[in-house]
């Protein structure tokens, strides 16, 4: 399949979680952090700083699927970042989603921003669909990419201060 990552950069990929973990389709930004089994990038098709995944590098469908070592390093992810991107963001919440449906594991770190709160109301799950869709139709300018692009640096800095 075809995809467009947020700066409109075309990725021909059969797998978006594989392509990201053999290194066949970049993110903008880069990889915040990678360990044995998981990587942590921004998410390469909603230009919205904080939004994190936290996806397998192994092809896996479902936390169920994970091995007792893999879970251990996702549980402490998890934390990691939930911690590194309140710190250094304006994100007032986060919803953290993983949808099974997906053909290959990841996890959302979605960020309640001020701006988003503004835009589309109180945090909300049913609404989170939605806003990424108005994210990814919005057209990424220099100016937007350089904030996005300061955010995830400072993400990547704290994240390895610890």
């Amino acid at each position: 399949m075809k995809t467009l990552d947020f700066l409109g950069n075309e990725w021909e990929i059969s797998c978006m979680g594989c392509a990201i973990a053999d290194q066949s389709m970049l993110i903008p930004g880069g990889i915040i952090h990678k360990t044995q089994h998981f990587c942590v990038h921004q998410d390469p098709l909603i230009p919205l700083p904080g939004f994190l995944v936290v996806a397998s590098l192994r092809h896996i469908q479902s936390i169920s699927d994970m091995q007792e070592a893999e879970y251990e390093e996702f549980s402490s992810l998890i934390r990691a970042a939930h911690r590194v991107v309140k710190e250094v963001t304006d994100v007032e919440y986060l919803t953290i989603v993983q949808e099974e449906h997906s053909i290959h594991f990841h996890l959302w770190f979605f960020p309640w921003t001020q701006d988003v709160s503004e835009r589309y109301g109180q945090p909300s799950l049913t609404k989170i669909r939605e806003i990424m869709a108005d994210y990814r139709k919005q057209s990424i300018g220099e100016e937007e990419w350089k904030k996005l692009e300061i955010s995830i640096e400072e993400i990547k800095h704290h994240w390895h201060l610890d």
